[in-house]
């Protein structure tokens, strides 16, 4: 697996992600926790199906990292969890859509606090603008305060950026122990839903959860665990920044929702952040090739 293959698959996985929010928002009905137990149960028989059709076997899957997986399942079970429960607490699709997908502001501000991946001013520069933009959208014009749902969302985005940033700093496993994460955050979200939840499941909605689980959580993740291991992770970084734009539109468009000044200011505030990361990235291999 080369550099240039790792980002390139990082890059396939956040376009497929893009379509994650509209998917889910359009589901009225499902309680949350059941949800996310049908999105995690096809996204594991999607990746054992790969494995069988591959000739691989599951022999290879013995002895997997528990650091590794315990960074997997809250990057996979802890980001999915908070975003659909933000949902289902009444939260706004688009405000919560784009707070969840500012973890890009958290990846680049982890990635420099470890000091995985040198950061620059512009850099910087883009987490600033970044947050401004999610603090934006999180507060509740007239009373000033940060919206639950949104605060929730929040949350989510930095399990997300802490897996996707730290990832090369574990052991690895095998190729695709994304199967594994999927399976345990399966596992955990039946347990609740069994346990709280009751309701029914509609066959326009479990269709729609299983295309989320086998194609947006399932084969998406895997290329994004590939690309975050192998990968440029500050290219990767930058580039994220353009899901929340192209999920949001989404939105906006299909569901039929309106997008006021607040979250359209905010989407600008991450339109520029990605400005900052990208030309930070090019002055860095600028400095590269000059060396």
């Amino acid at each position: 697996m080369t550099r240039t293959r790792g980002t390139a698959l990082g890059v396939l996985a956040l376009l497929s992600w893009a379509s994650y929010g509209v998917l889910l928002a359009s589901n009225h009905v499902t309680p949350p926790f059941r949800s996310l137990a049908i999105v995690f149960t096809a996204s594991t028989l999607a990746l054992v199906i790969l494995r069988l059709v591959r000739g691989q076997g599951f022999g290879s899957l013995r002895g997997i990292p528990p650091v590794t997986l315990a960074l997997g399942v809250l990057g996979l079970f802890g980001s999915n969890c908070l975003y659909i429960v933000a949902l289902a607490w009444g939260g706004a699709p688009v405000a919560v859509n784009i707070a969840a997908l500012s973890w890009p502001v958290f990846m680049v501000a982890i990635l420099a606090l470890v000091r995985i991946s040198p950061a620059g001013w512009l850099d910087g520069l883009g987490v600033f603008i970044g947050f401004a933009g999610v603090a934006l959208v999180g507060i509740d014009v007239g009373i000033a305060s940060f919206s639950p749902p949104v605060l929730l969302a929040v949350g989510g985005a930095f399990c997300w950026a802490a897996y996707s940033a730290l990832r090369t700093l574990v052991p690895g496993g095998p190729s695709d122990i994304t199967m594994y994460f999927v399976a345990v955050s399966a596992v955990l979200s039946w347990t609740i839903t069994l346990l709280f939840e009751s309701g029914p499941v509609p066959w326009p909605e479990f269709l729609r959860l299983c295309v989320v689980g086998a194609v947006v959580v399932g084969l998406a993740n895997l290329m994004w665990d590939l690309g975050a291991r192998y990968g440029d992770p500050l290219l990767l970084a930058g580039v994220s920044f353009l899901e929340p734009l192209l999920s949001t539109l989404l939105i906006a468009l299909f569901l039929d929702v309106r997008m006021g000044w607040i979250e359209t200011t905010s989407l600008g505030f991450l339109i520029i952040a990605i400005g900052c990361s990208m030309l930070s990235e090019r002055r860095r291999r600028r400095i590269m090739l000059s060396l």
